[in-house]
């Protein structure tokens, strides 16, 4: 995926004017679909969000995380168990000093003459938690923490994913831009070469047929170049598509690439926000108070768990005459219950001792990550923000020099009409406004996915340009 999207940034096509789109009977077959739904950048950043796999994927991980945390919010209190039983019995008589029955007549065929009765026995046994020495709370800080880490690692995929839209919307742009740029660039050549041709058919001795072929040799150059600008669009439009998850029936405004609306911020505001906003970090403090819970609750298990036993069961067998000796088992007619107050305390503190030290490691290794991702975070964002200011000094120049180049080309038509130059001139000033224009084009790409990048590494999406 990053290579399909990287390619968006060496299509090495020629750039188009940011001045209103010139006609022409030769339609691509992009343009051959008018009526396809055209969608906006904050359109496909809100599709993005909804349909891409891999934020579904995050968000299903959150989930997971939450029914944890609700499993360690009630896994204590419900120790509850139950069981029941039902079966038949030959009849058992006498008393425990005296009995009429023999065990073997359970196992004697002959012994079902003697009749058999049901029997049906349940009971229920409950564990309530008093005090646990903090293993509770523990679990519950550890589940939270677990949940928010998993909630950061979602918006940290979906930003990668607005920042691939944003990439492939500006992608799709540039290289609008440079067909656009190649049709007015072949208008003028064919202008050129059409005046040349006039002449020569009239024998004019100041142009030479050498002079029509320059201007055809040229013709075809940028023609050659413009099929990258073709290519570069459907890429692009792919990339949205999958990313937007609209297959069909898919297009974007037929706009020209323009500088961000969105002004750039002095770097310290960014570097504030990525402290506060960036993902990375927030997963790495959501980590640490893990380790702590972690490390916390081990240290609990040094300690006994107080709590409430109750107990209730019933029995009923009438085929065996119930026992009314207090000291003698009655293991068929009973019923009974009781609550009792006790203490479970696990011994194994050699064993114990090695989990707590094991937890105060991976502790102070997440500490070291969460110091690591606050020095990464703040190379990122200076990265960036140089970056920006590079694509944008850039913008600057190549405007003012594409500015100039129409200014000559404009003045170098002018002579040619007044006859005081011919069509040959025209080469020169169509090559400086192409380079300046494909320059300008590309520095006006490079800024607007620049500030995008600036936005996403400071965790600061609203810093990112809109598209508008």
């Amino acid at each position: 995926m990053k290579a399909l999207l990287l390619a968006l940034g060496v299509l090495g096509a020629i750039a188009a004017p940011s001045v209103a789109r010139a006609d022409d009977d030769e339609q691509t077959q992009f343009e051959a679909q008018p009526h396809r739904k055209t969608y906006s950048l904050g359109d496909c950043l809100a599709l993005v969000d909804r349909n891409h796999p891999n934020n579904w994927a995050a968000r299903a991980r959150v989930g997971v995380a939450r029914g944890q945390l609700d499993e360690a919010r009630y896994l204590p209190y419900f120790q509850w168990y139950a069981q029941a039983a039902v079966g038949v019995l030959p009849n058992i008589t006498g008393s425990v000093l005296y009995t009429q029955f023999s065990p073997n007549a359970i196992i004697n065929p002959s012994s079902f003459a003697g009749g058999y009765d049901p029997f049906f026995s349940v009971s229920l046994n409950i564990n309530l938690p008093l005090y646990t020495f903090g293993k509770i709370s523990a679990g519950l800080d550890l589940a939270t923490a677990n949940v928010r880490y998993n909630e950061w690692d979602a918006e940290k995929y979906r930003e990668l994913s607005r920042m691939d839209v944003r990439r492939a919307y500006f992608g799709v742009l540039y290289a609008r831009d440079a067909r656009y740029l190649v049709k007015e660039i072949i208008k003028k050549l064919d202008k050129a070469i059409d005046g040349i041709s006039a002449k020569l058919d009239k024998g004019e001795k100041d142009v030479e047929e050498t002079d029509r072929f320059r201007l055809q040799l040229y013709r075809d150059e940028t023609l050659a170049r413009g099929a990258d600008a073709d290519r570069g669009e459907s890429y692009a439009l792919a990339a949205l598509r999958f990313l937007t998850g609209v297959q069909t029936d898919f297009d974007v405004p037929d706009v020209p690439l323009k500088k961000p609306d969105v002004a750039l911020a002095p770097i310290v505001r960014y570097l504030a926000a990525a402290r506060l906003f960036r993902p990375e970090v927030n997963m790495a403090r959501a980590g640490v108070a893990a380790r702590k819970s972690e490390l916390d609750l081990q240290r609990a298990r040094f300690f006994p768990d107080i709590g409430l036993a109750m107990n209730a069961s019933y029995s009923v067998a009438p085929s065996v005459v119930a026992q009314n000796n207090g000291f003698a088992a009655n293991n068929f007619n009973y019923f009974g219950y009781g609550i009792v107050l006790g203490a479970r305390w696990s011994l194994d503190l050699p064993t114990n001792q090695a989990r707590v030290e094991q937890s105060e490691s991976r502790l102070e290794e997440t500490r070291a990550l969460e110091r690591l991702a606050l020095g990464g975070i703040a190379v990122e964002v200076e990265n960036a923000y140089a970056s920006t200011i590079e694509s944008r000094t850039r913008e600057e120049h190549w405007d003012h020099a594409e500015h100039l180049a129409r200014q000559w080309i404009a003045t170098i038509e002018s002579e040619v009409d007044l006859g005081t130059k011919d069509e040959r001139a025209v080469i020169e000033p169509l090559r400086a406004y192409v380079g300046a224009r494909l320059e300008h084009i590309r520095a006006l790409n490079d800024l607007n996915v620049n500030m995008s990048d600036l936005a996403r590494v400071s965790g600061w999406d609203a810093a990112a340009p809109t598209g508008n």
